[in-house]
């Protein structure tokens, strides 16, 4: 299959994963400049993280060949060489997820309430689609500890309860906004994901979500038939 050339900014999950590769320093350096929230010279880094600026300078040009720190060159306002600003790529920790979010449920919320369980469904049959197509769901080990891996790399924390046929319980959501109620449709999505995963990739099992099913998360039971 011959590639197709990308156009257009590059898919966040990118950065996300360049991010990954970091040293704990560079790391630390990559949030002190979003922490800043403005442009800061190699100087100004270099207190922030209390190291030397010829190793922040070298840290930076990692950041920036790993495209999560831009430099603009300043022009000169007297002797010496014209300075550098650099400014990270991304906002504070974890705002693009909150703001994703809170797309998903300002959509929700915008289903006609006599559809919108079935709308959310339907989102969630395309989503799992889409998990599906990406080869996200390995079951090598196993429908169950399939199904769980999955869980977990979408950020639901998944706890494992010892009973037959296997739970487990849902810690986190992904798609819930702290302190606003929930919309309706949202449990449907993960519901339908689940389903359309389990039919596409014919597997003889069968995933029931019960949402908030326990004080402090939702369950997931797990049948393999």
């Amino acid at each position: 299959m011959v590639a197709t050339p990308r156009r257009g900014p590059r898919p966040m999950a990118e950065a996300l994963n360049q991010a990954a590769l970091l040293t704990r320093q560079q790391r630390r350096l990559l949030d002190a400049l979003v922490d800043l929230g403005k442009p800061a010279t190699v100087v100004d880094l270099s207190r922030e993280v209390d190291s030397h600026p010829n190793t922040v300078r070298e840290h930076l040009a990692v950041l920036e060949d790993h495209g999560l720190v831009t430099v603009a060159t300043m022009p000169s306002t007297g002797r010496g060489r014209p300075r550098k600003e650099y400014r990270a790529t991304a906002g504070s920790q974890g705002a693009p997820a909150r703001h994703l979010v809170g797309l998903i449920n300002s959509a929700l919320r915008s289903f006609p309430a006599e559809t919108a369980h079935h709308d959310g469904y339907r989102w969630g049959q395309t989503w799992g689609e889409n998990v599906v197509a990406s080869g996200l769901l390995d079951t090598k080990e196993g429908t169950e500890e399939g199904i769980t891996s999955l869980m977990a790399d979408m950020g639901f924390a998944p706890r494992p309860l010892q009973t037959r046929p296997a739970c487990l319980s849902l810690t986190q959501c992904p798609l819930l906004t702290e302190g606003q109620e929930v919309p309706a449709g949202l449990c449907d999505i993960h519901q339908g994901m689940l389903d359309q995963v389990i039919e596409k990739k014919g597997l003889s099992a069968r995933a029931f979500v019960e949402p908030f099913a326990e004080p402090d998360a939702c369950r997931l039971t797990i049948t393999v038939e």
